[in-house]
């Protein structure tokens, strides 16, 4: 087994910017109980950190992960073991990235050209789908320096506000061009020109990586991925290179940095025409620094249940081996470079058992992240030697780069947004939001209750058997239950030692057990019998992460909430499952009826296992609103708390389509 190192590398300040600030407001509450109170978890030993216990238990879950991981890999014996390895993963790599589009024509226009010293460029536009515009500069040599047509190179653009205007970015489509082969570099959405947030003056207000996470956001509801709309595009770059009489169609490679890196890795994994790759300042793996010290990345980084299906970083570089594969690194990167080399081993072990050693290799720069020219000049020598025999030493120099306008493929306005019929990542996603609320409601339409609880188990996944809840702690009016392995939920309760009673009222807050509201509750005259229970991630388990997910848009367990994700898990399952396991321990105690009450975001936890388990209770009441996950797209800032959002949700019910069926049944409490 290989042996991974932790080596904790400086974070780069610029990826953590959240240029969303101040631009949302979401009201996620404040638990209202003793802020001095020792927490009941904390005095009893059976948690040091109630707010990294959802954390905690999810490494546990990635290190089981890692272990299976190695268990498949290593029983790749033969060829024919690699080849259905390979078509697994690639198979369910493209069901997690979600329904994409079809080939319509790309309108491709070029707006702008040019010749410089030892090159020429082109200025492009074509649309990926119907109003989704990419931007991009061709980089071609000058035919009497070079006679095409060319081998290719697609560049895609880690995260610079400017894209493909990036000069580390023009500059490798430059040098390739200068040494014989075409680039083509465009812009990823929400970069360069192709800026999605406009305020009404034209001004963009948000960017890049909190752009790209405000996209993701929305597509987790319909089952994408920020993802999807990057590889889409690529691919119909790639369409557009394969048109073009100067470029060989089957000598097309691609390459990038960061989140060009990204891309680069599961365009390559993906798509058959790319020939040839080269990933930089990306390839690490999931398995340690990456998620348990830096923390998950932006949305795009994060493919649904990859660690279930078994799809870590080494699976990019030979998913389809052995195509030439060039990994590039840098020993300061915060994509730990030693993680990087252990994923680069397993994959060099999988290029020598197809006979193929020689097809990959790596560079590795001393530096910090970021496109080096080492990695740049390595790059289109590596391109070079496959993709035409030639092993030239290959060097830099200084050549005329493109100034801002020089290499906008739109002369007016600040955004492809402003061309005519424009669409955002957000109106598609809410396109196809609509798109299935027919299909959708016809479901719920007279559906029986056996199917309506298998529905939403199967896609808020939730355990086909409720799990056990047994008692580990009480203090006071709070008792504290086990409902998984080292996942504690302190309870509230108001009626001692009292074990039999006709009525249960069971609260959950999506603050917690000590909210304004439920305080109220407890104190009303008329209280009955109650139970609050705290369920996982909430109250004084809730995660405040980093900002990298904005809080005050996606609420403060964004980072915990990936981890989940990668995982294939659905924090609403999660607590779905403690809820009943609660409920179900507290029947069976005291025979009590329950009835259940929920705040806030908590209320789709109640709505699922009031479905999920129709017996459990006799009645479902929402406490505050409960949006429906369709309104949220409806929104170019949403909010979209993550933790609330189902993957793919909206392929079979929304919040409304639930609150319906429960009316129906006589369940809902208005």
């Amino acid at each position: 087994m290989l042996q991974r190192r932790v080596k904790r590398a400086p974070r780069l300040i610029a990826y953590m910017l959240c240029a969303a600030a101040g631009l949302f407001a979401l009201d996620v509450g404040h638990a209202a109980d003793d802020a001095s109170k020792e927490s009941i978890l904390v005095s009893k030993g059976l948690c040091d950190d109630p707010e990294a216990m959802m954390r905690t238990k999810f490494f546990a879950d990635i290190d089981a992960a890692e272990q299976e991981w190695i268990a498949n890999y290593e029983a790749l014996d033969t060829k024919e073991d690699v080849e259905a390895y390979q078509k697994t993963r690639r198979e369910a790599f493209m069901r997690a990235l979600g329904p994409m589009w079809e080939r319509t024509p790309l309108n491709a226009q070029i707006t702008g050209q040019g010749v410089k010293e030892k090159y020429r460029y082109e200025n492009v536009i074509f649309e990926s789908v119907p109003g989704v515009y990419v931007t991009g500069t061709l980089f071609l040599p000058l035919e009497e320096r070079f006679k095409g047509p060319y081998p290719a190179m697609l560049v895609v653009c880690g995260h610079s506000s400017n894209g493909k205007a990036y000069e580390k970015y023009q500059g490798l489509g430059i040098l390739a061009a200068v040494n014989g082969l075409a680039a083509f570099v465009v812009d990823p959405i929400d970069q360069g020109e192709r800026h999605q947030y406009l305020n009404e003056d034209g001004k963009v207000v948000v960017e890049s990586v909190p752009a790209h996470n405000l996209v993701h956001a929305g597509a987790i509801l319909v089952g994408r991925n920020a993802a999807t709309f990057e590889v889409w595009d690529n691919m119909r770059a790639i369409d557009y290179l394969q048109s073009r009489p100067e470029v060989v169609a089957d000598k097309i490679g691609v390459c990038g940095t960061s989140g060009g890196g990204t891309q680069t890795s599961y365009l390559m994994s993906l798509d058959d025409r790319v020939a040839l790759a080269a990933p930089s300042c990306y390839i690490c793996t999931f398995f340690n620094d990456l998620t348990k010290n830096l923390g998950p990345q932006d949305g795009e980084q994060n493919i649904f249940g990859q660690l279930k299906f078994g799809m870590d970083h080494a699976d990019y570089l030979f998913l389809r081996a052995p195509i030439p594969t060039l990994m590039c690194c840098a020993t300061d990167d915060f994509f730990n470079c030693d993680d990087g080399w252990c994923s680069y081993r397993y994959a060099v072990r999988i290029f020598s058992r197809l006979q193929y050693s020689n097809r990959i290799s790596i560079v590795e720069k001393d530096a910090d992240h970021g496109y080096s020219e080492e990695a740049r000049v390595a790059t289109v020598r590596w391109a070079l030697l496959w993709f035409t025999g030639r092993n030239d030493e290959i060097v830099e120099h200084d050549q005329p780069l493109l100034d801002d306008q020089e290499i906008r493929s739109i002369k007016e306005g600040a955004s492809v947004m402003t061309l005519p019929n424009a669409r955002a990542s957000r109106e598609l996603n809410l396109e196809l939001a609509q798109q299935l609320k027919p299909e959708r409601q016809k479901k719920w339409d007279g559906i029986d209750a056996d199917i309506a609880a298998q529905l939403v188990r199967e896609r808020a996944i939730v355990r086909a058997e409720t799990p056990a809840a047994k008692v580990v702690a009480e203090e006071g009016n709070d008792v504290v239950f086990e409902t998984d392995e080292d996942i504690y939920l302190t309870t509230r309760v108001n009626f001692g030692a009292d074990e039999q009673f006709d009525e249960l009222t069971i609260r959950i807050s999506d603050v917690g057990r000590a909210s304004e509201p439920t305080n109220a509750a407890f104190a009303a005259e008329n209280c009955g019998k109650m139970a609050a229970v705290e369920l996982r991630g909430y109250g004084e388990t809730q995660a405040v992460g980093r900002t990298y997910y904005n809080h005050s848009h996606f609420g403060t367990d964004g980072s915990d909430y990936c981890l989940a994700y990668l995982l294939g898990k659905s924090y609403v399952g999660l607590r779905v499952d403690d809820l009943l396991a609660v409920a179900n321990y507290y029947r069976e105690k005291t025979g009590a009826k329950i009835k259940l009450q929920a705040e806030g975001y908590a209320g789709t936890v109640a709505l699922i296992a009031a479905i999920a388990a129709p017996d459990m209770f006799e009645s479902v009441e929402l406490i505050g609103d409960l949006p429906t996950w369709e309104s949220q797209l409806e929104k170019p800032y949403g909010p979209i708390v993550m933790a609330n959002a189902i993957h793919g949700v909206l392929n079979d019910f929304d919040i409304d389509d639930l609150v319906g069926y429960l009316t129906k049944t006589g369940k809902f409490v208005k």
